[in-house]
């Protein structure tokens, strides 16, 4: 008879076998209208995370997800390291407005998976690119409640193009995750 043991985390790993080159940078076929979405991971403790691994999954600037092999590496997909300070920086494009399970349209957002040092599963969430107010609608949007905040980019005011948005994986300002 085998004896369960508790999963163990080791390493992390992330950097060595996850990391890809170019990975923060989502392809598409159109342009678009480029977007940079940085900011900071931070740990239960409020540290910066320094060995975290963000992976990303959005629609193309039609609102439409990529079509595999349309074209080379037109995924909509990244993967991004954070560095010593817990930054990270994904060149992406602006998502459009996908359509929800009920037919009505949804603001620009971006799937976020992230791995880190003593987590024993991925955490998932969004983050919208938009005015709190374009967001009041969405489903994800109503079940964060008053913790919405956390999930919305807030948009440089020196550059439209960049949005900063921070994780906090626990305490104060903890970031809504969606559990699967």
């Amino acid at each position: 008879m085998a004896i369960r043991t508790p999963s163990q985390t080791i390493g992390p790993f992330f950097h060595v076998g996850l990391k890809w080159e170019a990975g923060e940078k989502v392809a598409f076929e159109s342009p678009g209208g480029r977007v940079i979405l940085t900011g900071r991971v931070h740990d239960g403790a409020g540290n910066p995370s320094a060995d975290a691994l963000i992976e990303t999954w959005q629609a193309g600037p039609d609102g439409r997800a990529p079509v595999p092999g349309s074209a080379a590496r037109v995924t909509g997909y990244s993967r991004a390291a954070t560095d010593a300070d817990g930054r990270y920086t994904i060149e992406t494009v602006m998502p459009g407005a996908c359509t929800g399970a009920d037919g009505k349209k949804l603001p620009p957002q971006i799937h976020v998976t992230i791995f880190a040092r003593g987590l024993l599963k991925a955490l998932r969430t969004r983050v919208f690119l938009a005015e709190p107010a374009a967001i009041k609608g969405d489903p994800l949007a109503r079940a964060a409640g008053p913790r919405v905040g956390t999930l919305i980019a807030l948009r440089d005011a020196k550059d439209s193009g960049t949005w900063r948005w921070d994780v906090r994986f626990q305490g104060k300002d903890e970031t809504a995750f969606i559990e699967i």
